[in-house]
């Protein structure tokens, strides 16, 4: 069977916590991990290169496509099921829902440039290079 070249890594993790506080200080202080960010519900951790998040809800397992839309096709002719169908987000990713035959459920993202198509590693890479973009035209 021919292997799918979409999937480049695993860039983060979300695990649902119930007390966030409680849950930053555990992963900040106890297991020593850096914190990135924190917001009012949602706090991200580095681990190795690999992003954890906390916040409500269930585990969510990010997968890093070089193109959302494609790779769907592809994973659907292969007999792949989707949770959801690919749609864009308020914070500059498009993703996908898909299901493993176990009922695991991984999200592919990507983010690409809507004015040049330019293709980007992170949310973060698309933010500073959309930076490019206001002082031209």
């Amino acid at each position: 069977m021919e292997k799918s070249g979409h999937v480049l890594r695993m860039p983060h993790i979300k695990i649902g916590v119930s007390d966030l506080k409680k849950a930053v200080a555990f992963y900040e202080n106890i297991v020593g991990l850096e914190k990135k960010s924190e917001g009012p519900t949602y706090a991200i951790f580095n681990v190795g290169g690999v992003e954890l998040g906390l916040g409500a809800g269930r585990l969510e397992i990010f997968l890093l496509v070089d193109d959302v839309d494609k790779a769907c096709q592809d994973l659907k002719e292969k007999g792949a099921k989707f949770v959801t169908e690919p749609r864009d987000q308020p914070w500059g990713a498009r993703i996908a829902t898909i299901v493993d035959p176990e009922g695991n459920e991984f999200i592919l993202e990507s983010f690409k440039c809507k004015i040049c198509g330019k293709f980007c590693q992170s949310y973060l890479e698309l933010v500073e290079h959309m930076k490019e973009h206001k002082g031209q035209g």
